[in-house]
């Protein structure tokens, strides 16, 4: 039986007990030694477990560690797709490169890799994801949805949506989509979503939606134009009761999506939506425009009347609110 395996079945005894478990429980369940039982307990605590034990009582579960634990996400999480594998590391370069790897490997859908830090983060555009070990949420997730790539800005405003509900129903918060992918809380950035695919001209094979999240970060760790929860509320949050709120809001909106459609979803953007209705600046290639968001267009695109009178659609450009 391989160590993880038999680690998450004894966290997983603890944890139903809630109380002590004595040791000779424990070996006879779990069909082990003493000896090879405290070898697993040692690893457990190396990991952040506080693990009591008590002569003649047993050993008792009394805190978890404060991070993204493949086991703690996954504990009683009871989605239908997203997060039924979850990896975990202490630090990767991108947890969007590790979810392409195994999406080019054929990993199942609904995979989530998630780490404790980031040594290159990215969001959109290229630009940079700040990520301070064990102070915010850094994850990928593989899809495959049955869509043709022009579709994939849809999937992109879903997860928005399903982020600012898993957010506000856990925090009491109002977040708000700047389109397309910044989540905003007081106009200051909270979280961002990158999308990218692996796709034939008319099919995607593939799809890695990666979300950062400034949970416990304080402001020295954030660039100027940054908060976190922590910041917003003055008090820390737990990471995983967070990532677990997400990952079931996640589930829900893919599944609807694929039932019904992007008009739910949209419905729900245009709620959360900080950018209809605002004075805006396009800049895309070689052309920058300023005039007013004006809707949301049927495949995600943001309909803009500029002040030359036209009105164009904007897929992938870079979108500034501006002062009325």
């Amino acid at each position: 039986m391989a160590n993880g395996q038999t680690q998450n079945q004894i966290l997983a005894l603890l944890k139903e007990k809630k109380n002590y478990v004595s040791g000779e429980d424990l070996s006879r369940l779990l069909k082990m030694s003493r000896a090879g039982l405290w070898k697993h307990m040692q690893e457990l605590r190396a990991d952040g477990y506080k693990i009591e034990a008590v002569p003649h009582e047993g050993y008792r579960l009394f805190a978890v560690p404060d991070k993204l634990l493949s086991f703690e996400v996954g504990y009683h999480l009871e989605t239908q797709l997203v997060g039924k594998k979850i990896i975990h590391f202490e630090s990767v370069s991108s947890t969007m490169d590790e979810a392409f790897q195994l999406g080019l490997q054929g990993a199942q859908e609904g995979t989530v890799v998630c780490a404790e830090t980031q040594s290159k983060g990215r969001g959109r555009l290229g630009r940079d994801w700040v990520s301070p070990k064990g102070k915010g949420i850094y994850f990928s997730i593989l899809l495959r949805p049955e869509s043709a790539p022009s579709e994939v800005a849809r999937i992109t405003l879903l997860c928005a949506v399903a982020l600012c509900e898993a957010l506000q129903k856990e925090t009491g918060l109002d977040p708000k989509i700047k389109w397309p992918n910044d989540i905003l809380l007081n106009h200051k950035k909270l979280a961002g979503i990158l999308t990218e695919m692996n796709a034939d001209t008319d099919r995607i094979k593939f799809l890695v939606v990666g979300i950062g999240l400034n949970v416990n970060a304080s402001r020295s760790h954030l660039p100027p134009e940054a908060t976190s929860l922590k910041i917003e509320t003055r008090q820390a949050h737990s990471r995983i009761k967070l990532l677990q709120a997400i990952l079931r809001s996640l589930d829900f909106w893919y599944a609807d999506f694929k039932k019904n459609g992007f008009e739910p979803a949209m419905m729900k953007w245009k709620e959360y939506s900080s950018t209809l209705g605002q004075r805006v600046r396009l800049c895309h290639l070689k052309e920058t425009v300023e005039g007013q968001a004006i809707d949301l267009s049927a495949d995600g695109g943001l309909l803009i009347r500029c002040d030359d009178g036209r009105t164009i659609k904007n897929i992938s450009g870079d979108v500034q609110h501006l002062l009325s």
